[in-house]
């Protein structure tokens, strides 16, 4: 929780580095399209494959990633890097990407990349909200401390993974697997650490990639929709005159 409220007291005041219409006009109906974002977009399909994987965790209890727990926290198979998930799942790539994108956009004037990094800035909010408060109705306790009850579902996760979503819609398809497997590290480092368990992880995993993807979809809708918008109307008319037939053009601009 607290990393959530000192992220958002960092990267708000780049909001400002965002077109004014991005905040100017953000009312109740904005909210709840983005609220919804996740299951009125194509990103509907990994949350439900998400979910379902998650719901199948928690439901079977299967064996298999009960060994899968045991073994990573018995053997700690990523030694140091599992300190370096931990840090990565502390918000640090999300904030990175939107002081980057934000101060390019407003030193260089550029509307892409205050675009995206107001596009970062709401995966991550959005995402990493969800889980604060699914935390707190949840309250499943830890695997390592039983009387702290926020295991479910993995914020350092959510985060991790509402960052690579937006980083492989919005680049090319390099980063975008650098971006995942820096989040998977963040997961795996949850479980090796005993912090979390995989149901815990796989659903952090589905809500940032959900907000993530659903509200990249939304963006690119309503980018479609400015653009036509602006395109150029152009009409023929026919006209008789006394010298024959003729052709005027008439632009709607």
């Amino acid at each position: 929780m607290k990393h959530f409220i000192m992220a958002l007291l960092v990267i708000a005041p780049l909001i400002f580095f965002t077109p004014a219409k991005a905040s100017d006009q953000y009312n109740w109906e904005q909210f709840k399209t983005e609220l919804t974002s996740p299951w009125n977009t194509p990103a509907r399909t990994p949350l439900l494959i998400g979910a379902g994987a998650t719901l199948l965790i928690v439901l079977a209890k299967d064996p298999y990633f009960t060994k899968i727990h045991r073994d990573l926290r018995e053997h700690k198979p990523l030694g140091d890097l599992a300190e370096v998930g931990d840090i990565m799942g502390q918000l640090v790539p999300n904030i990175a990407y939107v002081l980057g994108m934000g101060l390019h956009g407003w030193g260089q004037e550029n509307s892409e990349s205050k675009r995206r990094a107001w596009l970062m800035f709401k995966a991550t909010a959005w995402s990493t909200g969800t889980t604060t408060v699914l935390k707190y109705s949840f309250r499943e306790p830890r695997p390592n401390d039983h009387s702290t009850r926020n295991s479910f579902p993995s914020g350092h996760t959510t985060s991790a993974f509402a960052f690579a979503s937006v980083v492989a819609a919005e680049h090319e398809w390099y980063y975008g697997v650098g971006a995942y497997s820096l989040a998977t590290l963040v997961g795996v480092s949850r479980i090796n650490d005993n912090a979390h368990y995989p149901r815990d992880v796989m659903a952090g995993a589905t809500i940032g990639v959900a907000y993530g993807l659903g509200l990249y979809y939304l963006d690119q809708k309503k980018k479609e929709e400015s653009s036509s918008k602006e395109k150029t109307n152009a009409f023929l008319i026919p006209l008789v005159e006394d010298q024959g037939l003729a052709m005027m053009v008439s632009r709607d601009l």
